[in-house]
């Protein structure tokens, strides 16, 4: 693990995050509009899944990279941040689970919880320090 200064390891992690999200959305348009869920057969399906995931896995590598290269402040606060958003997104999908069991929702796909968990790691970020005292 080589440790790089804040503003290396941002900028690694820019030029890695913006590419593959150029990647994923466009792929996700592309995959929406050629392949038909009723006709196209399951080979294109699983392949067409497979390339829009994988930029995702890349966007993961890449937060994963930029904490092993930060100090250890910044390391902390972000492994915290992924912490509370991982706490939240299972919470949130353990009330889901039992709220479809006990037949109050009929279904909610698993792939919001993709965008839970992005959407809390980064809440949780922001307001990490929020309420503390100093």
């Amino acid at each position: 693990m080589s440790q790089r200064g804040f503003r290396t390891a941002k900028r690694r992690y820019h030029y890695l995050f913006w590419p593959l999200m150029g990647v994923y959305t466009v792929l996700v348009f592309a995959t929406s509009f050629l392949v038909d869920t009723n006709t196209a057969p399951t080979w294109l399906k699983i392949t067409s899944a497979l390339a829009v995931t994988l930029p995702l896995f890349g966007v993961l590598y890449a937060m994963r990279r930029q904490t092993e290269e930060t100090d250890e402040y910044t390391r902390m606060r972000q492994l915290q941040a992924m912490r509370d958003g991982g706490l939240i997104t299972a919470a949130c999908a353990f009330l889901v689970g039992f709220l479809q069991i006990f037949e109050v929702l009929d279904f909610i796909s698993v792939f919001w919880f993709g965008p839970l968990f992005f959407i809390s790691y980064g809440l949780s970020f922001c307001t990490q320090n929020f309420g503390k005292v100093v």
